[in-house]
């Protein structure tokens, strides 16, 4: 595996967001963090200033030139002293990543949800296809919560463990990422379409719709004390979906495959308090399933590895059109992590569980 940096918690990762690709690098140090793809450069800024006093950098990239280039490099300035006059900082540093963009019919996916900062495992269990990966999902709950900005290094460990820097990502939100203080910043710390966690991507001859749920409970709930108005989220996310649709962009040309990617489960009724939202979902499965057709519905949450069928006591409104997958199953009791490897190609979906022993 490549050495990361002293100065670096893991390597970039590479987020894919309609369009574009979002490059996250988390640092020890304070530092000034640009890009270089091709002939053009790309800076974390905040309106022209470089910014050093937010340890994760984010620096986002035209997805079709990092495509057509298939490297990027990496530069930083490790800051000594950032006075208002004549800061200082040292000698900047140049590391260079190949990338690998999703390309042809046959796609092989890892995907990972509720790693509650297990690291080591889930790393092993996503080395599954090797050099022949094409994208790594992770689908919600890969810190344990939102308490302590720490956590999320457990994100960006995986993902250089996994890609190295060199393969896209797609991210997903889950609910345990909306709890303690550093939640309502979540945005600002992992990738974001303008700081909403819900987009749309396309990666070659995939298309893909990433929706968040929010909490798992009912607003009213004990465990939030006030704290959340995710129903009134939910009805804006619920009209931008409707937008989605209407523009019907999943229908494009070149445009093989489609899935959706949701943390919670929204097309299952779970048993109380967590049955909430049963109209709105509905709403989501119909819209989902009679519009977009995917060829999987990829989830988490539930802690399990299954593929439930349209039509299993799962398909709670009687609406799936393809298989929906539960994805990942933590046991940190053993040590031991199970994910899920899939590969679209020409034929139905292939899928299959693996652990890291």
């Amino acid at each position: 595996m490549k050495a990361v940096p002293e100065i670096l918690n893991a390597h970039p990762s590479v987020f894919a967001i309609d369009g574009r690709y979002q490059i996250i690098v988390p640092f020890a140090h304070a530092a000034i963090v640009w890009v270089k793809v091709g002939d053009s450069t790309y800076y974390d800024d905040a309106n022209g200033i470089l910014k050093s006093n937010n340890y994760v950098h984010k620096v986002e990239v035209p997805m079709d030139e990092l495509d057509r280039e298939k490297t990027y490099t990496l530069c930083y300035r490790k800051m000594i002293n950032r006075t208002p006059y004549f800061p200082e900082s040292e000698d900047t540093v140049e590391l260079t990543y190949s990338f690998k963009p999703v390309e042809g019919s046959n796609i092989n996916i890892y995907h990972i949800s509720d790693a509650h900062n297990m690291e080591d495992a889930p790393i092993e269990a996503g080395k599954y296809f090797g050099d022949a990966l094409d994208l790594l999902i992770l689908n919600g709950d890969i810190p344990d919560h939102s308490g302590d900005t720490a956590n999320f290094n457990s994100i960006y460990r995986i993902c250089s463990g996994i890609t190295e820097g060199s393969l896209p990502i797609v991210f997903s939100k889950g609910n345990h990422d909306t709890r303690g203080i550093y939640g309502e910043a979540f945005h600002e710390y992992t990738p974001s379409d303008n700081g909403k966690p819900y987009y749309t991507f396309r990666l070659g001859s995939l298309w893909g719709l990433v929706l968040d749920c929010g909490e798992d409970k009912d607003d009213s709930h004990d465990a939030y004390s006030y704290t959340t108005c995710f129903h009134n989220y939910r009805l804006k996310e619920t009209k931008w979906l409707e937008e989605i649709i209407s523009k019907e962009e999943y229908n494009e040309e070149g445009i093989k495959h489609k899935i959706v990617i949701s943390h919670v489960p929204f097309s299952y009724i779970q048993k109380p308090p967590f049955d909430i939202e049963q109209e709105l979902y509905r709403y989501w499965t119909e819209l989902v399933s009679n519009k977009i057709k995917p060829e999987l519905l990829l989830y988490g949450h539930t802690h399990v590895c299954k593929i439930y069928e349209p039509g299993s006591d799962f398909d709670a409104y009687k609406l799936q059109t393809c298989p929906a997958v539960v994805g990942s199953q933590p046991n940190h009791k053993d040590g031991t992590f199970t994910g899920c490897a899939i590969t679209l190609g020409e034929e139905k979906p292939m899928i299959i569980f693996n652990s890291n022993k």
